[in-house]
């Protein structure tokens, strides 16, 4: 499949379709260009020729904005008949919330606002936010290691608190996820 130079770009092992950073993008470039969705080989036997294969709903607009449910594409393989979803980069894999709310809260408690502040004001309880940064956490040398051998401008900070900052002061947590998935590290 050819892309254009402005179109956005799947991810080599996991449908992702980078550049659609917000749910309102990802309804648009769903209904102009669904062929984008359309992964170039199986995730699963990794051979070529999807069919399309109907949508899947979710509910990814937690923040109210009317947009739910969220079509996401199914494809199915003729060779090996497993199914497969091609997600936008803003909907991160098995989370109910988007990558922009998850960096939001990060990024406060990277500031210093506590657990029980941050929550009071946002949407996910403290005991999500906690498994967010203890999982970000325990996986800061691999992400950190993986990270700076993509963006060597990110070795600038080398503890979690400064790594963190300044990375996400130079990309959006979606972004530095999808970098990860690309090079098959775990995503926190």
């Amino acid at each position: 499949m050819h892309h254009t130079p402005n179109l956005p770009r799947k991810t080599a092992f996991m449908p992702i379709l980078s550049g659609i950073h917000t749910l309102g993008q990802h309804l648009e470039h769903l209904q102009s260009h669904a062929e984008d969705y359309l992964p170039d080989q199986c995730p699963s036997c990794g051979r070529a020729g999807l069919w399309r294969h109907g949508y899947y709903t979710r509910k990814s607009d937690r923040e109210g904005q009317g947009l739910n449910p969220i079509p996401i594409p199914r494809f199915r393989c003729p060779h090996c008949r497993r199914t497969c979803s091609s997600l936008p980069q803003c909907i991160p894999p098995r989370r109910w919330y988007l990558w922009a709310v998850q960096e939001l809260l990060i990024r406060l408690v990277l500031l210093g606002y506590s657990f029980n502040s941050v929550c009071h004001q946002w949407p996910p309880s403290r005991a999500t936010l906690r498994r967010w940064w203890r999982r970000l956490q325990e996986r800061f040398p691999r992400h950190r290691d993986a990270l700076c051998a993509r963006w060597p401008w990110a070795a600038t900070g080398q503890g979690f608190r400064s790594f963190w900052r300044h990375c996400l002061s130079r990309q959006p947590l979606s972004e530095a996820m999808l970098m990860l998935l690309r090079v098959g590290v775990r995503m926190p």
